[in-house]
């Protein structure tokens, strides 16, 4: 194998294992588990709500352009990113609506 070969292998290997870490993670929001429908006040309900909101600030401000962006449109023309975007910001709605209806349903004041 001749020196241009080696490298070429070599530049086509290190984009693949890069490629492989570059869609970002956000992780996900749970649902309500009955425990916390039968025990959540109208503060920690709040409270959690507030929390929703900040995990959708952050996967808004971690998914703006960058480095790994590059990356990802190399490999997968950037759909992973977006699928992963999408997927965590439902589950944090799913879990926001359901803190909404837990908050009416207990007649919480309409503070937020």
């Amino acid at each position: 194998m001749n020196i241009l070969t080696k490298v070429a292998i070599t530049s086509v290997l290190a984009l693949v294992t890069l490629q492989g870490c570059a869609t970002k993670h956000y992780g996900r929001q749970g649902n309500l588990s009955a425990y916390e429908v039968d025990t959540m006040t109208c503060r920690e309900i709040n409270l959690e709500m507030a929390k929703v909101r900040g995990f959708i600030d952050h996967v808004n401000k971690e998914s703006e352009f960058s480095g790994k962006d590059v990356l990802a449109i190399l490999g997968d023309f950037g759909i992973g990113n977006s699928m992963e975007k999408s997927a965590a910001i439902e589950s944090a709605n799913d879990r926001l609506d359901a803190l909404r209806s837990l908050k009416t349903k207990k007649q919480c004041k309409s503070s937020n």
